[in-house]
C-alpha cells in the first residue's frame, strides 16, 4: 500500500475559500474610517474565524460565516449612507466563490483522487457560476440606475433579471446533477 499524500485538490480549495473569505472580511475596512472602524474590525476577525472554521473542522459554519461576511459590507453601506453599492456585484460573486470553494472543500476525500477531467469540468462549472453571478449583478445594478421610467418599464427590467436569475441557476444545477444514463 502506498503511503499516504494530501490531498491537493482539497488543500487548494481550502486554502483559496479562505484568501476569498480574507479578502471579502479585510476590503470594507479599508472604506471607513473613525470609531465604526474598531467595531468592524471585530466583525471582519469573526467572520474570517467563521469562514476558517467552516472550511477545516466544521462546515455548519459556513452560513453564520456568509451571514457575518455579508453584515460586515451592509455596516459599511449604512456607514456611508450609500443607496446602490458599485462593489456589490464583486461582493455577491466572492460570497459566492466562498461558498462553493468551502463546500468542495468539504466534499473532497483524501482516499479519493478525482480525475484531471472531472476536476477541470468542475472549475469550469465553477467559473461560469461566478463570471454568470457578476454578469447578472451588473445587470441588476445597472437596472437600479434607470431613471424612473414608468410602471411597466420597471416591471419588464424585473421579468428579464428574474429569468436570467432562473436559467442561471437551471443551467448550473443541470450540469452538475448526478443522472444515471
Amino acid at each position: 500500500m502506498p503511503p499516504a499524500r494530501p490531498d491537493r485538490t482539497r488543500l487548494a480549495c481550502r486554502a483559496a475559500a479562505v484568501a476569498v473569505a480574507g479578502a471579502l472580511a479585510l476590503v470594507p475596512l479599508a472604506q471607513i474610517d473613525g470609531p465604526l472602524r474598531a467595531g468592524l474590525g471585530w466583525l471582519a476577525a469573526l467572520g474570517l474565524l467563521l469562514a476558517a472554521g467552516a472550511v477545516w473542522p466544521l462546515p455548519s459554519l459556513l452560513g453564520p460565516a456568509l451571514v457575518v461576511l455579508l453584515a460586515e459590507h451592509a455596516v459599511v453601506l449604512l456607514g456611508r449612507g450609500d443607496r446602490v453599492d458599485a462593489a456589490a456585484p464583486l461582493v455577491g460573486a466572492g460570497l459566492l466563490l466562498y461558498a462553493e470553494l468551502a463546500c468542495w472543500a468539504q466534499e473532497a476525500r483524501p482516499a479519493v483522487r478525482d480525475e484531471p477531467a472531472v476536476t477541470r469540468a468542475r472549475v469550469a462549472v465553477l467559473a461560469a457560476s461566478v463570471a454568470g453571478a457578476l454578469g447578472l449583478g451588473a445587470v441588476l445594478l445597472l437596472a437600479a440606475g434607470l431613471p424612473g421610467g414608468d410602471g411597466l418599464t420597471r416591471l419588464a427590467v424585473g421579468v428579464v433579471a428574474a429569468t436570467l436569475s432562473l436559467g442561471l441557476v437551471a443551467a448550473v444545477a443541470r450540469r452538475t446533477s448526478t443522472r444515471q444514463r
